[in-house]
């Protein structure tokens, strides 16, 4: 019975993860294409270090609040109070299970008004205090520039800082639909935002407007562009109605309709309302936990601003890198298992929620650790193959790489936080996820630090981004503990206590059988990239790279299949069958 329903959740969660990985490769492509363009137009110089610097802070807020961290933390809470958990209206007792569904549509949809009202003020507020004070920003985020550079950037920053409106409002959406089981629009909403950054890029191509500024100004209208498609998408599929309605039914059969319907209504909205400060309070702790590895690159772009011309712009180069293999296996994962979580915590169904985790965790180390295999292989070749043309020059590319093959160990790390996250969120551990990325930052600066003297100077510029793979293993082991002490036993609904079975290791993690498979796997993955890269370096660059990932995928599938993994079994299967667009809660 436990292994049916435990392929049951598995079967759920890679469909969506399957769907969710198509539309991020397509949104990483493009995104890719931005960089290069990005490369192509202004190198690894002074112009490319102000850009990066004042492109940091929005696209640290564009990570947190458009792309996942802070849609994490509002799809748990909106999940729960769907589910009943203390949000009553809009959920009669006495009503069917269709009439059930629509008015909690509708009271979804009274949600959202009064949490995008208090949002939007929030966010206002936020950006004309950054604005006013974006000298003092660019000091702190860049404390190595001065002069002519150092204007430029605060010039960039106020051009890019009205993003954090747009991105905060975006996320809002890209949470209710998830809420609601929708996918896929939220999943395409990156790639428009690359889109526009494309466009921007093809105007500074054509020389009508400097390219940073006309890059600056396409991270603004790309926020826009995401904000408008994630809210037409909600009026459309959220009912119009009005809580007027639901109440008038539910004091039909009493004297005085009028004023029973009236004290129902106010009820209801003071409900509503409190409803929505209720989510919008678990924001802060709930955006910082899931916001270490941004927060974590911050740091470290703080300390590589200090290490000499061109190392923030190679640290932001290797980071967007990294980003392809992370957008396909972590995010995804982690996306695609926070609805059903939430679900069944806030049905304190812990046999299913155990299940849910443990098969997130064995797929995400099942493709982080040949992902991590594959760009240490081929990670400098990659460089100065996507990134090597125009103003991009060798010592710039030598850079990035190094950058890059540092950020390799925290890929496992970066990949599992997402899935490990999104079961805190669920089980409403808020803050004390954000006190375990409180730590990673503090763990990022300290060994920053550290390294840069311990390492040579020709390899001082890898300090920062293998601070930041420390410190986001640091969180890792945080969470790791966090929730085995949060679930409960499997032999009941009590909580665990503090100091029992701390040396064991809990039921959701992977198993040593399912380790040493992924672990030989990916070894042979990055053994087979290495030597195929090296073996065809005669017949150039990218047919060496093509060959290169080609066996080292080839070698992946064929060490998995000979060592019959279930895992690779289930993917296989999942993404066999035809992936529906609409998924609700897991399950096409």
């Amino acid at each position: 019975m436990h292994s049916q329903q435990q392929n049951t959740h598995g079967s759920g969660l890679a469909r969506t993860a399957a769907l969710l990985g198509g539309f991020a490769l397509f949104s990483r492509l493009l995104g890719l294409a931005r960089d290069m363009s990005m490369a192509w137009l202004l190198g690894g110089g002074a112009a490319a270090d102000a850009l990066v610097a004042a492109m940091r802070l929005p696209h640290v807020l564009r990570r947190l609040l458009g792309e996942g961290s802070l849609s994490m933390t509002l799809t748990a809470s909106l999940v729960r109070l769907r589910q009943g958990d203390g949000f009553r209206y809009g959920a009669r007792p006495d009503a069917c299970d269709g009439e059930a569904e629509k008015s909690g549509d509708a009271a979804l949809r009274l949600l959202a008004r009064a949490m995008s009202l208090r949002l939007a003020l929030a966010l206002l507020l936020l950006t004309l205090l950054s604005l006013a004070t974006a000298p003092w920003l660019a000091r702190l985020l860049a404390p190595g520039f001065s002069g002519p550079e150092l204007e430029r950037t605060v010039v960039l920053l106020r051009i890019c800082l009205p993003y954090v409106l747009a991105a905060g409002m975006a996320a809002l959406g890209m949470a209710l639909l998830h809420s609601m089981g929708v996918f896929w629009l939220p999943a395409l909403s990156p790639a428009l935002f690359n889109l526009v950054m494309l466009l921007a890029a093809v105007a500074a191509a054509l020389r009508l407007c400097p390219p940073a500024e006309a890059l600056a100004a396409g991270m603004l209208c790309g926020g826009l562009a995401q904000w408008l498609a994630q809210w037409l998408a909600v009026r459309r599929l959220l009912p119009d109605s009005a809580p007027r309605a639901y109440a008038t039914a539910a004091s039909e059969s009493r004297t005085g309709v009028q004023s029973a319907a009236s004290a129902a209504d106010a009820r209801a909205e003071r409900e509503i309302s409190a409803g929505a400060w209720r989510c919008l309070a678990l924001l802060p702790g709930g955006v910082l936990g899931a916001a270490a590895p941004q927060l974590a690159m911050l740091a470290a772009m703080t300390l590589a601003s200090g290490l000499g011309q061109g190392q923030v712009a190679a640290l932001y180069y290797a980071e967007r890198l990294l980003e392809l293999p992370l957008g396909l296996v972590g995010v995804c994962l982690g996306m695609a298992s926070l609805p059903t979580l939430s679900r069944l915590a806030a049905e304190k169904d812990f046999t299913g929620f155990v299940a849910q985790l443990s098969t997130a965790l064995r797929l995400t180390v099942m493709l982080s650790l040949p992902a991590a295999a594959g760009l240490w292989a081929v990670g400098p070749q990659l460089v100065t193959g996507l990134l090597g043309h125009g103003a991009f020059d060798s010592q710039a590319a030598r850079e990035t790489g190094l950058a890059l093959l540092a950020y390799v160990p925290g890929l496992p790390a970066f990949a599992c936080n997402r899935s490990l996250l999104a079961a805190c969120n669920a089980l409403g551990l808020v803050r004390r996820t954000a006190m375990s990325a409180l730590w990673a930052v503090g763990g990022t600066l300290a060994a920053g630090l550290a390294l840069a003297r311990v390492l040579g100077p020709q390899h001082s510029g890898m300090a920062p981004a293998l601070a930041v793979s420390l410190g986001l293993w640091l969180q890792c082991g945080l969470l790791l503990v966090l929730l085995q002490r949060a679930l409960p036993d499997n032999d009941g609904g009590r909580m665990r206590s503090p100091g029992r079975n701390r040396f064991c290791a809990p039921p959701w993690l992977p198993g040593w059988k399912d380790m040493w498979r992924h672990v030989l796997a990916g070894g042979l993955t990055g053994l087979a990239a290495e030597g195929l890269v090296r073996f065809a370096e005669p017949l150039g660059l990218w047919p060496s790279l093509c060959l290169a990932i080609t066996g080292g995928v080839l070698a992946w599938i064929l060490c998995l299949g000979i060592l019959r993994d279930p895992d690779m079994a289930l993917l296989a299967g999942r993404l066999r069958k035809k992936t529906r667009v609409h998924i609700v809660d897991g399950n096409a």
